[in-house]
């Protein structure tokens, strides 16, 4: 019985499309050939696309930089070539197979300690697995909740007696943070190392960031716990200037080619990053990729350059004794306002003292001058006393060194120390205090000597008071 031909037309569609059952099996293969044809030829198309668009394609992320500039044999290494003979010595001479082994590797931040590790392990055929302190909370097979040191426990005891299926490589324990709870517990610590002894199948690595001689050394792997446990420890320096300076070379080419459209790094750059590195080869890293890029407005770096720091003294003496710089009828100070207001605003009441003592001693004759200064300073001082609002002090401070500026037209060139304003309110509320407990003790004690009138008293506080 032939099957009757499906209406085009039809609404319903079934899911097994027969239409072709009555073609010719040349038809066919003539058909899946040419499927077969288009296919191959989009997938190579695809492919190419996939393969330039992968080398062609710009990189805007910073981690995705760090991780291309991450080195990948031994000679891109910043660390020195007797270190690194030391871990791939430990690794062949000191590394067996299914026996747990401990090394401690330190050393100052940035100087290429986990790189260097990623390095010779992967060279020596090993898969690193590296512990990362979990910000969540766990629970058990029971529903309750882990604590770090447990999961720490279980991470440890776990992570190399299971092999992978993925990876005919050996597997290698990285600890570069400890759980807190093992910081102050040496005794856990040193129970946890024994059951790793006991338990663990592959090398065990902490990574410290400290010198030798820091707490974590003399605490958690102390003299005693060495030699108990077998721990071997390789001390790193920080990485050399010449070390540095090949790392920034290797890295100018990725840079950029990577990230053209963000970077531009040039050797003046490099040198300017190397002068004021300190070892660090992350910080030197990080200051050439943010130091080289492409704004669109150029300022001058200030990589080189100090702040400074402005004391009170050096202050003072630019608001009293102000140098201008005259271009034709116009003038601008030397020392700009806002930058003397910004370094004392929080101590607005003590700099508006000292310039009350001190201003007289560049006005000379210039009596006007000092009238506009002294009604400036009065002024100054009534808005600093006003306590309901913070930025009022800011406000203070910038009228002060503005009209003190201003109304010293004329300075008097010449030395003059700074003086100390006098400490008559201290004065005054000491005797304020003396006044209240004698007040007190006369009114306690009526039989004691007779107690002056409110006259005798506030005239002998005044006289008293240095004024």
């Amino acid at each position: 019985m032939s099957r009757p031909k499906r209406n085009a037309s039809s609404w319903l569609q079934s899911s097994f499309d027969f239409d072709d059952f009555d073609d010719s099996s040349t038809k066919r293969k003539n058909t899946s050939q040419g499927l077969q044809k288009s296919e191959n030829e989009n997938l190579t198309s695809f492919t190419n696309f996939e393969t330039s668009i992968s080398f062609k394609r710009p990189t805007s992320s910073l981690s995705a930089l760090l991780a291309a500039c991450a080195p990948q044999k031994a000679s891109d290494l910043a660390v020195s070539r007797q270190k690194q003979q030391e871990i791939n010595r430990w690794f062949k001479e000191t590394v067996k197979e299914g026996k747990p082994t401990l090394l401690v590797v330190s050393g100052p931040s940035g100087c290429g300690k986990t790189e260097a590790l990623k390095v010779i392990a992967k060279e020596n055929n090993f898969d690193i697995v590296e512990w990362i302190t979990p910000m969540d909370q766990a629970m058990d097979e029971y529903n309750r909740t882990m604590r770090q040191g447990e999961r720490f426990e279980d991470f440890l005891i776990r992570a190399t007696r299971y092999g992978s299926v993925l990876s005919d490589s050996r597997r290698l324990l990285l600890v570069k943070d400890i759980p807190n709870s093992y910081i102050d517990g040496k005794d856990d610590f040193s129970s946890l190392l024994q059951k790793y002894c006991q338990y663990g199948r592959e090398p065990l690595i902490f990574v410290n960031t400290e010198t030798g001689n820091s707490k974590l050394m003399t605490t958690l792997f102390s003299q005693s716990n060495r030699d108990r446990y077998g721990i071997d420890t390789i001390n790193i320096n920080a990485a050399t200037p010449t070390a540095l300076k090949n790392v920034m070379k290797r890295v100018t080419t990725i840079l950029n080619s990577k990230a053209s459209h963000m970077l531009y790094v040039t050797q003046s750059k490099i040198d300017e990053v190397l002068s004021n590195t300190i070892g660090d080869v992350r910080s030197a890293l990080l200051n050439l990729i943010f130091s080289s890029l492409k704004v669109k407005h150029k300022f001058e770096s200030e990589c080189t350059v100090r702040e400074e720091t402005l004391g009170l003294l050096h202050g003072i003496g630019r608001v009293i004794n102000p140098k201008k710089n005259v271009e034709g009828k116009s003038w601008k100070f030397v020392h700009d306002p806002d930058d003397l207001a910004s370094s004392f605003q929080t101590h607005s009441n003590t700099f508006i003292k000292f310039v009350h003592e001190n201003y007289m001693n560049t006005m000379g004759f210039n009596m006007d001058g000092a009238t506009k200064a002294i009604d400036v300073i009065s002024l100054a001082d009534v808005i600093n006393s006003e306590w309901r609002d913070n930025n009022i002090h800011k406000v203070a401070l910038s009228y002060l060194i503005r009209g003190v500026m201003v109304a010293n037209d004329k300075p008097v060139s010449q030395w003059n120390p700074v003086r100390k304003p006098a400490s008559w309110e201290s004065d005054v509320q000491r005797n304020f205090s003396v006044a209240e407990v004698e007040w007190y003790e006369r009114y306690i004690n009526p039989k004691s000597n007779k107690q002056p009138d409110a006259e005798e008293l506030s005239e002998s506080m005044i006289d008293e008071v240095d004024w």
